[in-house]
């Protein structure tokens, strides 16, 4: 029978004392207590998600200190006895101590003392910039209560504030540890919000980590049209309040590959900068001033291997199959794969000028159209990918453009193809020639996809947010 969310809240209220374990509350992990018959402590639990062949736990248990080895390792037996691999994703060190697991430091994560914070902004003058900037553009922070978190006007215009932050992502959406749920256990988190003219501008989202009487700023979103400072100004509001509630520990959580990590994990942070910024979103966190960092790490038993953790590990934020989640990020037409796009046609165009008229086009009028096409094309595309757009009005133009670009390169695919069938096909003797049509015909077909996603990202951004305060 699956595991009741109150029980759930209750042990962690007990034993939680790491930034992951209140996602043990949430309903889209699997959860598993420890049979009491071997002398296993009755209240505690692991949180875990399930890739194919793998058990991948939220952290560590939520168990009590003394009990949070043996438990550890009473999951791995489980996860054994199921012909599963397990390991646990973003522990906090703890788990160092047992001789069955091996760990890959994978981050660290901020640490700060809310009731320093005061002091701490005092002395630094580009924060304090930054939040002057913000409340310039009238923006002001306040805390929400539960009942007003439950009214619909609210709920749809946060709704909306995470389908344009989303929108502003390359990678498709992720889950896990990531995953953006504020229902579950919401009766213990705390909610900010910055506000601009009556408009939602951004979202702090506050998880309780009540072993250490502390606080996890689990979600920080910024609505895209938010002025610079919004962040920076609603986290000083967070950190003020709790300051005044003497609160002493609060983290934003794992900054990802930041840290002494090794040396191929150093070259994913760089590398994968165009699709997911490693190194802006540890600067944001250093740029707050964190009293101290603490390392966070991948552990898995020793007889298994560190790259099938790791593996597993990656499955489980992209709830699945590596390749379908890479397909949907392409699918999203993410902004370096725009770029890309651009590239390819300049030389493509080029050719296309260039080629002989016979064989390859009926006559050099149609040759001349094409060409001509796929300049506009490219101009069109360039828009699409570099245009800025401040203003409600603005984003509605670059929507309509990109849906423009979608649907000429949909008709350019139709178009290809029609005119291989009819003229080029019976015209092409050569494997050479025969591969020119297949990639002729294939590359409209391929990006038209593309740009549809990109067209219904831009087209979120283009929706009006509504006045709710």
């Amino acid at each position: 029978m699956p595991e009741s969310r109150a029980a759930r809240e209750h042990t962690v209220a007990r034993h939680g004392r790491t930034s992951t374990a209140f996602a043990a509350v949430g309903d889209h992990l699997h959860c598993w207590r420890p049979p009491t018959a071997d002398g296993l402590p009755a209240d505690a639990l692991v949180a875990y998600a399930t890739p194919a062949g793998a058990m991948v736990a939220a952290g560590e248990p939520v168990a009590p200190l003394e009990g949070l080895v043996p438990v550890a390792e009473a999951f791995l037996a489980y996860a054994a006895a199921q012909g599963k691999r397990a390991s646990f994703f973003a522990t906090e060190g703890r788990l160092a101590s047992s001789p069955a697991l091996s760990r890959l430091l994978l981050g660290e994560q901020p640490v700060w003392d809310p009731r320093q914070w005061p002091a701490q902004v005092a002395t630094h003058r580009s924060l304090r910039e930054q939040i002057r900037r913000a409340r310039a553009k009238a923006v002001h922070p306040q805390e929400v209560s539960t009942s007003q978190m439950a009214e619909p006007a609210l709920q749809g215009a946060v709704a909306l504030l995470v389908r344009r932050w989303r929108a502003t992502r390359s990678m498709a959406e992720m889950g896990f540890l990531v995953t953006i749920d504020l229902t579950s256990g919401a009766a213990h988190r705390r909610q900010f919000f910055a506000v601009q003219h009556g408009r939602v501008a951004a979202l702090l989202s506050l998880a309780p980590v009540p072993a250490r009487s502390g606080w996890l700023f689990e979600h920080v979103l910024r609505d895209p049209d938010a002025p610079n400072g919004t962040l920076e100004l609603l986290v000083d509001h967070a950190m003020r309040t709790l300051a005044a509630e003497q609160v002493p520990w609060a983290t934003l959580g794992l900054a990802p590959l930041h840290g002494p990590v090794v040396g191929w994990l150093r070259r994913l942070r760089h590398w994968s900068t165009p699709l997911f910024n490693f190194e802006g979103l540890a600067a944001f966190k250093r740029k707050l001033g964190p009293s101290h960092w603490e390392p966070m790490y991948l552990a898995w038993p020793v007889q298994n291997t560190g790259w099938r953790a790791v593996r597993d590990g990656l499955r489980a934020f992209a709830g699945g199959s590596l390749w379908r989640f890479a397909l949907r990020t392409v699918l999203r037409g993410p902004a370096p794969l725009l770029l890309a796009l651009e590239w390819l046609l300049v030389p493509w165009t080029i050719a296309l000028a260039l080629v002989p008229t016979t064989p390859w086009f009926p006559t050099s009028g149609v040759q001349a159209a094409w060409v001509a096409f796929d300049g506009a094309l490219l101009l069109a595309l360039r828009l699409v990918r570099t245009a800025q757009s401040p203003t409600h009005r603005a984003r509605q133009f670059v929507a309509r453009a990109a849906t423009g670009v979608a649907l000429a390169v949909s008709l350019d695919a139709v178009l290809t193809l029609l005119q291989a069938l009819w003229w080029n096909v019976p015209r092409t003797h050569t494997l050479a020639d025969r591969l020119l049509l297949l990639v002729a015909c294939a590359a409209p077909l391929a990006a038209a996809p593309v740009l549809w996603g990109a067209a219904h990202r831009l087209r979120t951004l283009a929706v009006q947010r509504p006045i709710v305060f």
